[in-house]
């Protein structure tokens, strides 16, 4: 984020730090022990899983509402963030309905938009949030489509 970002909240301090295990141009989250970058260029999931994975990483976990507000606050206000959907990792393409996360681990967090997941398609099997309306709700979403990603390199 750049300093004229973001809304000023009381009490609170914002400091961007580098560690060794978070590299510079990375958003590091220290309280959720989350090190993710996000990428404005808008490909397939197939093309920017192989970029996160490329360096190591995965497309960014948001397994709870502490993290998924953190997006909220973070994309939506940020200049650079566009409002645009990012993949974020999550599928049911092996069984429709039962969302997991990369590593097999089964979802139970979710912040679906109103009316999704849609699961009339086999083909809508992935996890979108959309910035729209300065939300970042989730919808299930196309392996074709072009979208922003955020890769989450493991801490």
């Amino acid at each position: 984020m750049s300093p004229e970002d973001g809304e000023q909240e009381n009490g609170t301090v914002y400091y961007s730090l580098t560690t060794g295990s978070c590299a510079h141009g990375y958003v590091h989250n220290r309280l959720l022990n989350l090190c993710y970058q996000l990428h404005h260029d808008k490909i397939t999931y197939d093309d920017g899983l192989a970029d996160c994975t490329s360096r190591g990483e995965h497309f960014v976990v948001i397994d709870s509402e502490d993290k998924q507000d953190h997006m909220v606050k973070q994309i939506t206000s940020s200049s650079a963030a566009m409002a645009s959907s990012y993949f974020l990792d999550g599928s049911d393409a092996a069984n429709e309905g039962q969302w997991v996360f990369h590593d097999g681990r089964p979802m139970t967090y979710f912040a679906w938009a109103i009316g999704n997941p849609t699961n009339v398609s086999s083909t809508k099997d992935y996890l979108l949030a959309s910035k729209l309306n300065n939300a970042f709700s989730w919808r299930d979403g196309k392996r074709a489509e072009t979208k922003y990603y955020i890769c989450q390199k493991d801490l």
